[in-house]
């Protein structure tokens, strides 16, 4: 007789959101082209804001408002960030999945993963964009937790976001088969520092292999469930 399949609980599932799940580099450009004109700023060329849409959300602030931090210490870099910050999630909320759409075999790859395991999204973005984001693309019911940039102290490539989402969902401390798949270094060094098995989404952003190296690679979404044996 076949084996029969696992049960949700056999598996872990960390999957990263942009660039994996889908493309949000024209909705996020767009709030700072926004955000910048609200704050009386000269215009950036795309090419220059392109860069930092995939680092983290202090780093985007930081080099795509840069005149906001040139001369502020202290207390007034901590006010420059809040403003920004408010100004830039202000409007990209309002605009979320405007322009952002999700990559071809995603909807059809997360379905498959929900039905074999506790499927966690593991993402810098900040938890309420987050949800809001995976609500707006009518995914978010695949998920059994999102976990943000902000949804504790320390943010990927931290392996912290990991271990409360695994200690949330089970018992604290158990051991359960973990899988992360996403498209950026930091996903695979937060993989391999957790002891989770890496694959690399190489249909994302990045279009070099990580550092490090990922344990498999998926040159599409149809490719992990066969690459994960589901």
């Amino acid at each position: 007789m076949p084996e029969a399949d696992p049960p949700h609980e056999a598996l872990l599932v960390f999957i990263d959101l942009d660039g994996t799940i889908e493309d949000s580099r024209a909705d996020m450009a767009d709030a700072v082209f926004q955000v910048r004109y609200k704050l009386d700023l000269p215009e950036l060329p795309l090419s220059v804001i392109d860069p930092h849409l995939n680092r983290g959300m202090e780093h985007l602030y930081r080099n795509c408002f840069p005149e906001l931090f040139e001369n502020a210490e202290g207390n007034e870099q901590r006010a420059a960030l809040e403003r920004v910050k408010q100004a830039y999630e202000a409007h990209y909320g309002a605009h979320i999945a405007d322009r952002t759409r999700m990559y071809a075999g995603v909807p059809e790859m997360l379905a498959g993963l929900a039905g074999r395991a506790r499927l966690v999204c593991f993402t810098n973005k900040p938890e309420a964009l987050s949800r809001l984001l995976l609500e707006a693309l009518g995914v978010s019911q695949h998920f059994a937790m999102i976990m943000g940039g902000d949804s504790c102290p320390e943010s990927k490539p931290s392996t912290l976001p990991m271990k409360i989402a695994r200690d949330r969902l089970y018992e604290a401390g158990a051991t359960v088969p973990t899988i992360m798949i996403g498209d950026s270094a930091g996903d695979m060094r937060a993989a391999r520092d957790f002891g989770a098995r890496a694959i690399w989404a190489a249909w994302g952003y990045a279009k070099a292999a990580p550092d490090p190296a990922p344990d498999a690679v998926a040159g599409s979404p149809s490719q992990v469930l066969g690459l994960l044996g589901l």
